[in-house]
């Protein structure tokens, strides 16, 4: 058991009633903007690691796993059927025997002793930190674990995951062990009748989506104050375990949620109006009617500015003579040049669809603000949709926060370090894999144009194949549709997995370690399954992964070449990247632009994965101060006008 140290003190868990009307949760502090930012850039350095967490006298655990498994199944059923720990002793030296009397249930379920580093990180998240468990370590049993010796103390747990398909598959793994203690486990999916959901939150564990959580949360807290007397669906936030935490805490709070109702039909002068400023987006060429600013997004200049004035003197809705007219046309810019077809939404049903940014996929109840929403749809050639009225929203940032116990799990979390620290409070802990790394890192190819880069990744991609499976990521859906024709037009079959591919999700990842097998994948498609390797592909190098597109950062990559070289498994990566790659263009300032392509220009090999991580260093600072401001929008509006 040397994966442990000597304990430190931690704050014990209760177990709070489950009520719907009085729910448990956190009041959620304000946090002031330059504390906000002192924490982020300094405060989690100064905070440390600390001693990692353990049961005191944890060196007794392996004797007390061999006193259980020597037990038949009958002993064992009344062994822990007459114990139950208590909630404040769990990290405690009392704690020890009804710990491991989870990881027995366990391994008498699955049919192998969980991992030295998988019990570090179940109790690294009972003691409320994130942790960092490389991809193939087994994060979900791992969870699953800290879950069970939770509940069994009476603590309500949330497991939280990116996707629908991930909570049912892990509830449906760890059920089987909750029932051997008598605990109950339920998963909220998006599509559930209400009186199924408020039998699910009654449940000991509940596995769900963070927005499932989150929009449940907000339309409790609306038919509170629209309906008294209502039933609400959830009964408390308790202890919180984030699968995916960067995804989940981090990716996702780059917008609020916000829970809008569909109002009446827009207006014919407002339709108008759109379809002129859609016209007049489309005429404004860059560098002279458009300019990036510093944050990336799409401003008019001084010349698009006078032109606007000009144009606006004609036009007859009464907005048009006022200054909103710029904000709409600004919105009229990013529909038309800033959120592209196939990277930030897709049109299915003729209706605009977001393609979430985190996570690659759909999400078809999230929508723009009213006149954006309808400017996209515009733009694509879709009827504009009725005006839809904001009718509560919150940011994740606040939601997590409200949980007596948050802790978090991921493959890819020391470069979130600092906001983990300064808006969450999390420590991120990293463990170690229980094999060594055999994954190999074939550098990074720079090319001029897309079209030379496409080529020789098919031509890599068909090589590797030959005797191995190969995994090839991408930014967006217009991307995977371009190398896609590549390999058709070389007669050569691939797999898809994208935005438009989610149902065939688990087909598609359980085929893409057989040999011969090219799959072609959106950045983040996929994540959370393993990709199982056949025999003859792990005897001939494992997975090979070809980055295929300027990931916007570092972490996406690893998240990426994670996927090779899992539970020490051989592995291989390789990136490609061409200036042409929309990433090293869209939301990148002048100057860094043109300093990156001055660098990737140069002969000299070793300077371009320095220009690269300069580049992506710069977008997650900017996507960090995305985030504050959203976190501190949310915070103003709380003050002025008390929106809750």
């Amino acid at each position: 058991m040397s994966v442990f140290s000597r304990s430190h003190r931690i704050a014990p868990l209760h177990a709070f009633a489950r009520s719907r009307l009085n729910p448990v949760k956190r009041a959620v502090p304000q946090i002031g903007k330059w504390l906000l930012i002192w924490a982020e850039y300094a405060g989690w350095r100064l905070s440390g690691p600390g001693a990692a967490p353990g049961f005191p006298n944890i060196q007794r655990l392996p004797s007390l796993l061999a006193d259980l498994a020597a037990l038949d199944e009958v002993a064992f059923a009344q062994q822990i059927s007459t114990t139950r720990p208590r909630a404040e002793e769990i990290l405690a030296a009392s704690g020890l025997a009804a710990f491991a009397e989870a990881v027995e249930v366990m391994r008498r379920q699955v049919g192998f002793a969980l991992r030295d580093n998988q019990i570090a990180c179940a109790i690294s998240l009972l003691a409320g930190e994130c942790v960092e468990l490389r991809t193939g370590e087994g994060k979900t049993l791992a969870a699953g674990l800290a879950a069970l010796v939770a509940s069994r103390a009476g603590v309500s747990c949330h497991v939280v995951t990116v996707n629908d398909y991930l909570a049912q598959r892990d509830c449906d793994l760890i059920a089987p062990m909750a029932r051997r203690f008598g605990l109950t486990m339920a998963v909220v999916l998006q599509d559930m009748p209400d009186e199924d959901r408020r039998a699910a939150y009654d449940a000991d564990i509940v596995y769900g989506t963070n927005k499932t959580f989150v929009f449940d949360h907000l339309r409790d807290r609306r038919e509170a104050q629209a309906l008294p007397g209502s039933v609400p669906r959830q009964t408390g936030q308790a202890f919180a375990i984030c699968d995916e935490a960067d995804s989940v805490m981090i990716d996702d709070a780059t917008v609020p949620m916000i829970l809008s109702e569909i109002g009446d039909d827009l207006p014919e002068i407002d339709l108008d109006l759109f379809r002129t400023l859609d016209g007049f987006a489309e005429s404004m060429v860059q560098g002279e009617g458009r300019v990036v600013d510093h944050n990336g997004a799409w401003r008019l200049s001084l010349a698009g500015l006078k032109a606007l004035e000009t144009a606006a003197q004609r036009w007859p809705h009464p907005i048009a003579r006022t200054d909103e007219i710029v904000a709409l046309a600004e919105k009229a810019l990013a529909a038309r040049w800033q959120f592209r077809r196939g990277d930030a939404y897709v049109v299915h049903d003729d209706k605009v669809q977001m393609i979430d940014q985190s996570t690659g996929r759909l999400t078809p109840d999230r929508r723009w603000e009213y006149g954006l929403q309808q400017l996209v749809e515009i733009a694509s050639g879709v009827p504009p949709s009725p005006e839809g009225r904001t009718v509560a929203q919150l940011t994740q940032q606040t939601y997590f926060r409200q949980y007596r116990r948050l802790s978090g799990l991921t493959g890819t979390a020391r470069e979130c370090r600092p906001e983990f620290w300064s808006i969450y409070k999390l420590k991120v802990r990293a463990i170690k894999p229980h094999a060594p790394m055999r994954l190999m890192d074939h550098g990074l190819r720079v090319f001029r144009t897309r079209s030379a880069k496409w080529q020789h990744v098919a031509a890599r991609a068909v090589n590797a194949a030959q005797s191995r499976a190969v995994l090839i990521g991408l930014n967006d859906v217009t991307e995977t549709e371009a190398l896609a024709a590549v390999f058709a037009a070389q007669g050569r079959a691939v797999a898809v997995l994208d935005a438009l591919t989610e149902a065939e999700e688990a087909a598609l990842v359980s085929e893409a370690g057989q040999q011969g097998r090219i799959t072609i994948a959106t950045h983040l498609a996929g994540r959370g399954t393993d990709i199982a390797l056949s025999p003859d592909v792990r005897a001939a190098g494992g997975l090979h992964v070809i980055i295929a597109s300027a990931m916007a950062s570092s972490r996406l990559e690893r998240q990426f070449y994670g996927r090779a070289g899992r539970s020490g498994d051989p592995g291989s990566f390789e990136r490609a990247i061409s200036l042409e790659d929309r990433t090293l263009s869209d939301g990148v300032q002048n100057l860094s632009r043109h300093v990156l392509r001055l660098i990737m220009y140069q002969p000299i090999a070793a300077l371009h994965p320095l220009a690269l991580a300069l580049f992506q260093t710069g977008r997650d600072r900017r996507a960090r101060k995305l985030r504050r401001m959203t976190l501190l929008r949310e915070q103003d509006l709380v003050r002025q006008v008390g929106y809750r």
